[in-house]
């Protein structure tokens, strides 16, 4: 071997294959780069869509809760209600009962 002539090339056409080399691999390193932030961008959209989506049933979700605790709160009402005017038929059912007593006694 030749250290004029290395693999039988001049030292020419030795830089213009390194060279040669150089740009392919340049011309790779930037197709996989630009391919591999094409990827992440899209997924980043997606994730970006995905998010969206997440925070439109959110809001849906916090007014049915809102809704069922609005329903909720009026049930309540209703059932308070209920329940007073069931403790004074309750009440008004003692004293007829307690009066009905009362006048059979005085009959006998």
């Amino acid at each position: 071997m030749d250290m004029h002539r290395p693999f039988g090339f001049d030292w020419g056409e030795l830089v213009s294959i390194v060279t040669l080399i150089g740009v392919v691999m340049t011309y790779v390193k930037a197709s996989i780069t630009h391919t591999a932030h094409d990827s992440n961008k899209a997924e980043f959209d997606r994730l970006g869509d995905s998010i969206a989506q997440l925070n439109k049933t959110m809001v849906k979700v916090n007014m049915a809760l809102d809704n069922l605790k609005a329903d909720r709160e009026s049930t309540n009402r209703r059932l308070n209600k209920l329940e007073a005017t069931s403790d004074k038929h309750d009440i008004q059912l003692a004293r007829i009962e307690e009066h009905v007593i009362v006048k059979g006694d005085d009959k006998k």
